[in-house]
């Protein structure tokens, strides 16, 4: 009799996939958690035990709401808790050339040098500031720095890790507040070794073994192969060319340089299969033991291992936690792979590290293997096998179920990584289907098992030949990447996706894939709707970097000037990704022609016009009587390098007290009118917000 029974009995028929959603919930937690504008207290950890007696206490009576409650709870106070666990005290200001001391805790090699990871430092010139990591620059190449655990000392600046250049950007304080890392700087001088022996520990011994196989590694391959091949073998990309690492990306190959499921599977794979073939070969043991089920333990011992050497990041955990438990399934007699063995693993992983969820790491990793997992659940590569009115040699059949499966693989994963991509980096790359259906294959059978092989020879110093093959299918691969990269059209720039598009494009691809039969057709409606996103984005008119050293402005014609850095800065990446890579023009008084009158400079400052919009920069030193000009123009907007000290007129001045306090400017102009908006604005005031002390004891 109840007339709303026809719309939930499609629902009520699937209950067996209502626990697939779990994960999606303790994701919305997370979500919740990190986009409040402050830090909740210790209060809220009451959360998670309360939701749970409640769906204890209605257990009988269809406890569905309470155990949602129950995995949102989860995923807010996961992430509550990591960042009270975390608790990194960080810099708030530069420090001056200081000597800093140190354990090498890690390097890293770059293209001009190398980078240091120092734990535990002591800063003459700031000696009450207690760090536990810092990160600098030196300009000695890897192999004549100073061995894992030595005490070491530095002389140069420090600086706060950076905050995000544009409102709802990239945040690098956030990510190195969860990573420990206190401050970045730059060595003017040579490493020195203190007196004392070196540090150990078990984090050191893995950094060791992490130095000695990149060292090993640039020792014998070519500059162009060595950075990639040790970026496979260690997780450190820090060394890769940037020509090399743009083309990776322009190809849609950057993914190969982050340990996930290629790589992890891979090695589960080459360590399974030779171990279970050498038992057979003894009858004794094959006959009384189980040797597939020790095959499968010794491939997830070692795929333990692999993680911890490479780095236990997101997708890498996600890979291991997932190549574990399919081989545990064997190991119990159960299913291998499912829906439910990907949740679990999401489960596992968000609730692990909570912070990693709303990285684009772990959401692609996820997104492709979910879809995956989901499309050949269903078996799409049924029709084309029906197709089929002839039969076929063999080898022949092999060979195209082989392609179609790379082919429907790279399609499915693609579909899935594309709306996170467009969301993060606001760029898509046209080819990257045919880039991965021939790079992948080289991966996973001709470049993995080459660095297995070397980890397992590089002990006995018999890693040369093996380091070859890795290098050889390293090259192939870099060179797939750059003429890829150079064919026309190889990517498309897109303008930044709002949040209501990007939860529409999520919503409705969990929705195609944790749904069976009509009811999942229902997600393309909320992905054909948040498709139309671009027509409503219009793009911010003039930006202004949160230290105020850099500012620009769009042009008419589509480009975008800039004053104050060069073309190649980490700020001007992050404004042309922001802005759908419009062509910069480093701008001076000297290129006032160029711009058609629309950005005119005099010798103190710069006034920028759109429609009846205008903006006056000044410049960094400015006289009193520039300022007061400048104050009873009429301008809408003002920008002031130092913090101003007279009365102005103006409606929005942006000195450095403003940006200390809101930090990056971003300004567009609607019909409306100008609407401001500013980074710290965007993301509250939180334990790693500049300011704030993250050392928060529980209180309740």
């Amino acid at each position: 009799m109840n007339p709303l029974s026809a719309l939930f009995q499609p629902f009520s028929e699937q209950r067996d996939r209502w626990f697939l959603w779990l994960p999606v919930f303790i994701a919305s937690g997370i979500a919740v958690y990190f986009a409040l504008p402050f830090e909740p207290p210790g209060l809220y950890l009451l959360a998670t035990p309360s939701a749970a007696l409640l769906a204890f206490g209605l257990r009988r009576k269809g406890a569905f709401l309470p155990v949602v409650l129950l995995a949102l709870a989860l995923g807010f106070n996961a992430a509550q808790l990591e960042t009270r666990l975390a608790a990194t005290p960080m810099l708030d200001e530069a420090v001056p050339p200081s000597v800093i001391t140190g354990t090498l805790f890690r390097a890293e090699s770059l293209p001009d040098g190398a980078r240091l990871t120092l734990k535990d430092p002591f800063i003459r010139k700031a000696p009450q500031t207690h760090l536990p990591f810092l990160r600098m620059n030196v300009r000695s190449p890897m192999r004549e720095l100073p061995p894992t655990g030595a005490r070491v000392a530095v002389w140069g600046p420090l600086w706060p890790p950076g905050e995000p250049t544009t409102p709802g950007g990239y945040d690098f304080r956030r990510g190195a507040f969860f990573k420990h890392l206190s401050a970045t700087g730059f060595s003017y001088g040579d490493v020195r070794v203190r007196e004392g022996k070196p540090a150990r520990s078990f984090a050191l011994t893995l950094e060791r073994v992490r130095r000695v196989l990149a060292l090993r590694t640039f020792a014998r391959l070519p500059p162009d192969e060595a950075p990639m091949t040790a970026a496979l073998l260690t997780g450190n990309q820090s060394g890769i060319d940037r020509e090399v690492m743009n083309a990776m990306r322009l190809s849609g190959l950057s993914h190969l340089l982050s340990i996930s499921g290629v790589h992890v599977s891979m090695i589960a794979l080459l360590l399974y299969a030779p171990v279970r073939a050498l038992l057979a070969l003894f009858p004794f043991i094959a006959l009384r033991w189980p040797i597939k089920k020790i095959a499968a333990v010794v491939s997830i011992l070692g795929t333990a291992l692999y993680t911890l050497l490479v780095g236990a990041d997101p997708p890498t955990v996600r890979s291991a936690l997932m190549t574990s438990l399919v081989l545990f399934a064997i190991i119990v007699d159960r299913k291998a792979l499912s829906l439910r063995l990907v949740g679990l693993a999401a489960g596992c992983v968000m609730l692990a590290a909570p912070s990693g969820v709303i990285g684009p790491s772990f959401q692609m990793s996820f997104a492709a293997v979910l879809a995956m997992v989901a499309a050949f659940e269903k078996r799409l590569d049924t029709t084309i096998k029906e197709g089929l009115a002839f039969e076929l040699p063999t080898w022949l059949r092999h060979l195209g179920r082989a392609g179609r499966t790379i082919l429907l693989t790279s399609l499915v994963a693609t579909a899935a990584t594309t709306p996170f991509t467009l969301f993060h980096f606001q760029t898509f790359s046209f080819y990257g289907v045919i880039a991965n259906m021939i790079a992948i294959p080289l991966t996973t059978f001709w470049v993995m098992p080459c660095l297995l092989l070397t980890y397992l020879t590089t002990p006995f110093g018999l890693e040369g030949l093996v380091l070859d093959g890795a290098g050889l299918g390293i090259k192939a691969t870099i060179w797939l990447a750059q003429h890829v990269a150079a064919w026309p059209f190889s990517q498309f720039c897109i303008k930044p996706m709002p949040l209501w598009a990007f939860g529409l494009f999520v919503i409705g691809g969990l929705w195609l894939c944790l749904w069976r039969g009509r009811l999942r057709l229902w997600g393309l409606v909320a992905i054909l709707v948040a498709c139309f996103y671009p027509l409503t984005v219009t793009l911010p008119y003039a930006l202004i970097a949160p230290e105020g050293d850099v500012w620009g402005v769009q042009l008419n014609d589509g480009r975008f000037a800039i004053y104050g850095k060069k073309p190649n800065s980490f700020i001007l990446y992050q404004w042309r990704t922001y802005l759908a890579q419009p062509e910069i023009v480093p701008f001076s008084p000297k290129d006032e022609p160029a711009l058609n009158g629309e950005l005119t400079c005099t010798a103190t400052s710069c006034l920028a016009q759109h429609g009846g919009f205008k903006m006056i920069f000044m410049k960094e030193v400015a006289p009193s009587d520039a300022l007061e000009n400048a104050c009873a123009s009429g301008a809408a907007a003002l920008f002031v390098p130092e913090a101003l000290t007279i009365s102005c007129a103006v409606p929005l001045v942006i000195d450095a007290k403003a940006r200390s306090a809101r930090g990056a400017y971003a300004i567009t102009i609607t019909q409306d009118g100008p609407r401001i908006q500013t980074a710290r604005q965007a993301r509250g005031q939180r334990p790693w917000s500049v300011g704030t002390n993250p050392n928060v004891p529980f209180s309740f």
